[in-house]
C-alpha cells in the first residue's frame, strides 16, 4: 500500500482512482462496507483503490473543545485500511487553509484536475467543504459535469441501529466493550508499549505488564477479560484500567496480567485487544484481600476468553 501526506503531492501518479474519503475513525461496518465496495469496483476496473482521510480530525482545527476522542491511534487506522485491500491511502493536513475551501473548489482542484478521478463511493450523509456544506447531490451534479461517477451507500444498520463511530465511542466509554464488538466487527483494541511500572503486580504475585498508549478512547476503570497480541503471539489476559486506589489514588494506567507467561516484554509493542468487563475497579482494605479478588478475577477471565473462537483468536494474533 502507498501512503501520500498530502493530495498535492507531485509523486502523486494513481491509475484509475477509484476514492472514498473520510475520517474513519474506528473503521466499523458501515466504514468497511464502503471500502469493500471501493476495493471491489478498483479490482474490476483495473484501477486503484484510494482513500483520502485527514489528519488531525477536523473537529481539533475547527471545533476544539467538540473534538471526539479517537476509536484508532492513527497507525492502526492506516494498517487496518490496508487490511482491506486500500491500495493508496492520502493523510490530508487539515489546516485551516484546506478547511476554507469550498466544496466545488475541492472537487474541481483535487478530484477532478488533480487526482483525475474515475469514481467516487461516499456515505448518503456525506458532509464537506467549507462549513460542511457539499452534499451528495452536489457531488453528483459536479462529478457528471467533471467526468466520474458518484456510487451512495445506505447506512449500515445492526439490530435496527445505525452503525457509527459516536455509538461506537458511547458505548466504550460506558465500558461496554463487549457489546461494541457488533458494530466493529471485532473486539475494540488499543495499541501502545510496555514499560516499568510500580512493581506492585510482581510484589502481590501477578506481575503486570504496564502499557502506554496513544489510543483515545479507554473504557472506563475497571477489570476486563482481555488478549495480549505482540510478535506474532496472543495471550488471555486481565486488564485493570484505572487509578489503583488500594494504593492511593492515581495516576491512571493500563495494567495487564498475561495469563501462563513467562518473559520479558518491556519496550515492546503490544497490541491490548478487550473482550468484556468483569467489575468496577474497587479499594480493599489491605493487599491481601486484593490478590484474593485477583483470583477470582483470573478465574472469570479464563471462562470468558474460553468462549472466544479459535479463529477469531487466530486473527488477533496476526
Amino acid at each position: 500500500m502507498e501512503i501520500y501526506r498530502h493530495i498535492d503531492d507531485r509523486l502523486l501518479s494513481i491509475p484509475a482512482p477509484i476514492l472514498t474519503m473520510g475520517n474513519f475513525d474506528g473503521i466499523h461496518l458501515g466504514h468497511q462496507a464502503l471500502l469493500r465496495r471501493v476495493v471491489e469496483d478498483a479490482r474490476g476496473r483495473g484501477g486503484a483503490a484510494v482513500v483520502l482521510t485527514f489528519e488531525p480530525h477536523p473537529l481539533k482545527v475547527l471545533a476544539p473543545e467538540r473534538a471526539p476522542r479517537l476509536i484508532l491511534a492513527h497507525k492502526d487506522k492506516i494498517r487496518l485500511l490496508q487490511s482491506l485491500g486500500i491500495d493508496v491511502v492520502i493523510i490530508q493536513a487539515f489546516n485551516p487553509a484546506f478547511a476554507s475551501l469550498e466544496a466545488e473548489e475541492f472537487v474541481r482542484r483535487y478530484l477532478i484536475d488533480g487526482l483525475k478521478v474515475r469514481k467516487v463511493w461516499v456515505g448518503k450523509d456525506l458532509r464537506f467543504g467549507k462549513g460542511r456544506r457539499g452534499r451528495v447531490e452536489d457531488l453528483i451534479r459536479w462529478g457528471q459535469e467533471g467526468g466520474f461517477e458518484v456510487g451512495v451507500l445506505e447506512a449500515v444498520q445492526i439490530g435496527g441501529l445505525r452503525v457509527s463511530s459516536s455509538r461506537i465511542r458511547e458505548q466504550l466509554m460506558r465500558g461496554e466493550v463487549h457489546e461494541v464488538k457488533k458494530f466493529l466487527g471485532r473486539y475494540h483494541f488499543i495499541s501502545g508499549r510496555v514499560v516499568p511500572g510500580h512493581q506492585r503486580g510482581r510484589q502481590l504475585g501477578f506481575p503486570t505488564a504496564n502499557i502506554v498508549t496513544r489510543t483515545e478512547v479507554l473504557p472506563p476503570d475497571g477489570i476486563y477479560a482481555t488478549f495480549l497480541q505482540s510478535g506474532g503471539h496472543c495471550w488471555s489476559s486481565v486488564t485493570s484500567v484505572g487509578l489503583n486506589p488500594t494504593f492511593g489514588d492515581g495516576p491512571r494506567t493500563i495494567e495487564t496480567y498475561v495469563l501462563d507467561f513467562s518473559g520479558d516484554l518491556y519496550d515492546q509493542p503490544v497490541k491490548l485487544v478487550f473482550v468484556e468487563r468483569i467489575r468496577a475497579e474497587k479499594r480493599f482494605s489491605s493487599p491481601e484481600l486484593l490478590v484474593e479478588q485477583i483470583k477470582r478475577d483470573v478465574v472469570v477471565a479464563q471462562e470468558i476468553l474460553r468462549g472466544v473462537h479459535m479463529d477469531e483468536r487466530a486473527e488477533l494474533a496476526r
